[in-house]
C-alpha cells in the first residue's frame, strides 16, 4: 500500500514519523503534532461523510486541512487563525506540501512581512486558503474542526469563537474540538452555545467532544470591555478591547507609563509607529494629545487590530494605518518609535522590536519602549542605538535612545 507523506519540517534528516489513516497517510514533523490535533485527525478517520465545506480553526500547523483536502479532493478547506506568525507557519507548510495558501485579512488591514512565501507554480495545485482576521470566514460549514491550546488562545477567546464557529455552522453542521484545559467548564459550555454535546475523549488534561448546530443561538454574548484611559492634563477616553488583546479589560500600567513618558517626544505632524500596539493604548493616547500625528499601527494579531479599529473610530482619529506583521517593518521616515515588546523566546522578539526601530526612525528618531525591569531590554537597545537614557514612571523603566548613525552591532 503507498503512503501519502506530509512534511512539516525541513530537517529531513532528523524527523519524527507517525501514521494515520491505516498507515495510508504518514506525517513528518520535528517533535511530532500537538495532541489535540492528532484528536481532530482521529474523529476525520472515523468519518465516512465528505463535508461540502469545512473549516480548520485554532491550529499552527495545517496537517489537519491537508489531510481533511487528501481524503475528499472535492471538499472546500479553509483555515484560520488569529495570529499572523501561526497563519504564515500554516501557509509555509501547505506551500511546501504543493498547496496554494493565499493569506486574507480584514478590510482595511495591510499584511506586511519580510520574506514572501513561494506558492506551487503547478496550475493543478489544490488551495487551501488561510484567514488570519478578528471574526472567522463567513459561512455556512458543514463542519469546523478546532484545536484549543493555552499557548495559542485565552479561555475567554475559545468561548468567544465557539459563538463565532455556532454563527458560520449551517443547520445542523458539525464542530469538533480537541481542547487542553478544564474539561467541566468548557463542556459547560458546550451545552450552553450548542444545546447538548458528545464527548469523544476526555482524560486527563485532554479532552474531544462533538456538537451539531439546531437553530440559532437565542443571545450572542459581548465579549468586548471597555475601559478609560488619560494623559495628565487630558480628558480621559473610552477605549474597547477584545479577547486576544494583550491586557484584555484594562489598561496596561507598562503602556500608560510609556504614553505618558512619550507625549513630551510628540509633536504636530509628526510620525509615530506604535508597535506591538494591543488595542491602541499608547497611540490612541497620543493622538487625543496631538491630532496631527500620524500614526501607524502595528501587531501580529488580528484582534488586536479589530480593537484598534473601533477605537479609531469611536475617538475620530483620521489617518491611521493599521498592519498585520509579526516579522517586523520597514517604512522609513518616522519620527517617534513606541513599543512594548514581549519577553518570552529568549527575547527574540524584543530584537525583532528594536531592529524595526533603527530601521524605520530617520536620523534624530526616538525610539522608546517599557519593562518593569531594564536591565536585558537595556543591553539590547544599547546594542542597537548605542546609547540609552533609563527614566522611571509607574515603577516601569522607560528606556529612550536617540537614531543617530548604524547599529551598534553592525559596527
Amino acid at each position: 500500500m503507498e503512503t501519502y507523506g506530509f512534511w512539516i519540517t525541513d530537517k529531513k534528516q532528523r524527523f519524527r514519523t507517525e501514521h494515520f489513516f491505516g498507515k495510508s497517510a504518514a506525517v513528518y514533523s520535528r517533535s511530532g503534532l500537538h495532541a489535540t490535533e492528532k484528536q481532530l485527525i482521529a474523529q476525520l478517520e472515523s468519518m465516512e461523510k465528505s463535508p461540502k465545506r469545512m473549516l480548520v480553526a485554532g491550529n499552527r500547523t495545517g496537517v489537519t486541512a491537508m489531510l481533511s483536502k487528501w481524503r475528499w479532493p472535492e471538499c472546500e478547506v479553509i483555515c484560520h487563525a488569529f495570529d499572523l506568525h501561526h497563519a504564515r507557519a500554516i501557509q509555509r507548510n501547505l506551500c511546501a506540501n504543493g498547496f496554494r495558501a493565499p493569506i486574507t485579512v480584514d478590510a482595511g488591514v495591510e499584511i506586511f512581512t519580510m520574506e514572501e512565501v513561494q506558492q506551487p507554480r503547478s496550475r493543478n495545485a489544490r488551495e487551501i486558503p488561510v484567514y488570519c482576521t478578528a471574526a472567522l470566514p463567513d459561512g455556512p460549514f458543514d463542519l469546523v474542526l478546532m484545536a484549543f491550546t493555552h499557548g495559542l488562545m485565552t479561555t475567554e477567546l475559545l468561548f468567544d469563537q465557539l459563538e463565532n464557529v455556532h454563527l458560520v455552522l449551517s443547520d445542523g453542521g458539525r464542530c469538533v474540538v480537541a481542547a487542553e484545559g478544564d474539561h467541566a467548564q468548557l463542556f459547560k459550555q458546550y451545552k450552553t452555545i450548542f444545546g447538548k454535546y458528545s464527548p469523544l475523549y476526555d482524560r486527563k488534561n485532554l479532552s474531544c467532544a462533538t456538537m451539531a448546530k439546531i437553530g440559532e443561538l437565542k443571545k450572542r454574548r459581548d465579549f468586548s470591555a471597555v475601559f478609560s484611559a488619560s494623559l495628565p492634563g487630558c480628558d480621559p477616553v473610552e477605549l474597547v478591547s477584545l479577547p486576544g488583546c494583550f491586557c484584555h479589560r484594562r489598561p496596561d500600567t507598562g503602556g500608560l507609563a510609556l504614553a505618558e513618558m512619550a507625549q513630551g517626544e510628540a509633536k504636530p505632524e509628526m510620525k509615530l509607529l506604535d508597535m506591538g500596539c494591543g488595542c491602541g493604548l499608547i497611540g490612541c493616547l497620543l493622538a487625543k494629545k496631538e491630532p496631527t500625528l500620524k500614526i501607524t499601527f502595528v501587531d501580529s494579531h488580528a484582534r488586536a487590530l479589530e480593537a484598534v479599529r473601533r477605537n479609531i473610530q469611536s475617538l475620530g482619529i483620521a489617518g491611521a494605518k493599521l498592519v498585520l506583521a509579526d516579522d517586523g517593518y520597514v517604512e522609513r521616515g518616522f519620527d517617534l518609535f513606541v513599543g512594548n515588546p514581549p519577553y518570552y523566546s529568549d527575547y527574540r522578539i524584543a530584537d525583532v522590536f528594536l531592529q524595526t526601530a533603527f530601521a524605520v526612525l530617520h536620523r534624530g528618531g526616538v525610539c522608546m519602549t517599557v519593562a518593569k525591569t531594564a536591565h536585558a531590554l537595556e543591553e539590547r537597545q544599547r546594542q542597537n542605538f548605542g546609547a540609552v537614557e533609563v527614566l522611571q514612571r509607574r515603577g516601569y523603566q522607560i528606556l529612550k535612545s536617540v537614531r543617530a548613525g548604524r547599529p551598534q552591532m553592525d559596527r
